[in-house]
């Protein structure tokens, strides 16, 4: 019976086949990925001798964090997760990484070189961050909920325990606003750690 009626009215045929092969029909929406950024790296940076080794990691998340999709608050007691805004890799990585390069800017001035534990060295002192909430919503706020331990390797102690309760305004309704506030909520959280291990440090060379 369709063959009678493509006979009958080729036409019918020939639009049918425009519409498919010209995109007219609904198509299916596409995923969009995100990455976080580090902090900008100011200019003319004067390269100081080396004085001491970072390494931050590991970077502990929640459960709820530990899938590829962004994770918004849209309550007190819920979490969407939508299938078309995803990390492009994993986020415990991504914020470890974001966290080393963060690090190694501000502390560039004291002499600092910062690595992920993904590189085997024995560094002086070590940066362990675990985070109990890092989600957010677009036009609203994003909030980052973490207790972190710097270490002395040397002496294998713990000489700072902190939690950091940050907040940052998210700038508009895309995802990419939020993730970009994220990328600034760990900006703030870096400049703690750096600042707690700068103070570590200064007491170490006054003892001395």
């Amino acid at each position: 019976m369709n063959t009678q009626i493509f006979r009958c009215n080729p036409w019918l045929f020939l639009w049918l086949c425009f519409f498919i092969f010209s995109g007219c029909f609904p198509r299916s929406q596409q995923a969009q990925f995100y990455t976080l950024s580090p902090m900008p790296r100011p200019d003319g940076v004067i390269v100081h001798k080396l004085q001491f080794t970072v390494s931050v990691g590991p970077v502990i998340l929640p459960d709820i964090l530990k899938r590829p999709q962004v994770a918004v608050r849209s309550g007190d007691n819920e979490v969407i997760f939508s299938e078309f805004h995803k990390w492009a890799g994993m986020l415990k990585d991504d914020t470890k990484r974001v966290l080393a390069e963060d690090l190694s800017i501000l502390l560039a001035s004291n002499g600092a070189t910062v690595l992920t534990d993904d590189i085997l060295i024995e560094p002086d002192y070590r940066v362990v961050v675990n985070i109990n909430r890092f989600d957010g919503q677009p036009e609203h706020d994003v909030w980052l909920n973490a207790v972190w331990t710097v270490s002395d390797q040397k002496n294998q102690k713990s000489i700072a325990i902190n939690q950091s309760v940050l907040q940052e305004k998210v700038s508009g309704q895309n995802y990419s606003d939020m993730v970009n506030a994220q990328s600034r909520v760990l900006e703030a959280l870096a400049k703690q750690i750096a600042s707690e291990i700068v103070k570590q440090r200064n007491s170490v060379i006054m003892s001395e």
